[in-house]
């Protein structure tokens, strides 16, 4: 049970003998592209790409990593990350998004897109909370594109966050 004004997402540390806060981000990142990999939609589209950005609370620079498996809900697509903080703090934040495009841009090419999902936060506590993101994908040459997003987080992972992706197809 939690205390009044506790958040029930918020984790203490782990216990002695548990995977260190790091190695839960990755083991989880990793799951979350194993739980994607139907064959039918590992191979159609798949684009990965690293990532840069700022965030607050704590405020800093991280750099990344990101994949996107497409169609995997109909017309959404699943969207993991793993951002490695450079600041003070130094954070590491895997997300595992399901990302819908919602608005293209007639004649541009460009697409506007939301997503939704869960977010697990390490350092020098794990933490667990929800992210909604807007965000724009920008085309280069077929496959490769730009993303540029805003994320919005609840609980207690960054408010806020802004990122640049380069996404690389394969």
């Amino acid at each position: 049970m939690f205390k009044c004004g506790q958040s029930p997402l918020t984790w203490g540390p782990p216990p002695a003998g548990m995977l260190a806060g790091r190695q839960l981000a990755a083991v989880l990142l990793v799951l979350g592209l194993l739980a994607a990999g139907r064959t039918d939609v590992a191979t159609a589209g798949l684009v990965l790409g690293p990532r840069i950005g700022l965030s607050n609370s704590p405020d800093e620079l991280f750099l990344g990593g990101q994949a996107e498996f497409p169609h995997v809900l109909g017309r959404g697509s699943l969207v993991p990350s793993l951002d490695f903080g450079l600041g003070d703090a130094e954070v590491t934040t895997a997300n595992l998004d399901f990302r819908w495009y919602l608005l293209p841009l007639p004649e541009t090419g460009l697409r506007f897109y939301g997503s939704a999902g869960p977010t697990i936060q390490t350092a020098p506590e794990s933490e667990l909370g929800l992210s909604l993101t807007a965000g724009l994908d920008i085309p280069m040459r077929n496959p490769r594109r730009y993303n540029v997003e805003c994320r919005f987080g609840s609980g207690e992972i960054p408010e806020f966050k802004i990122a640049f992706s380069v996404m690389l197809g394969l």
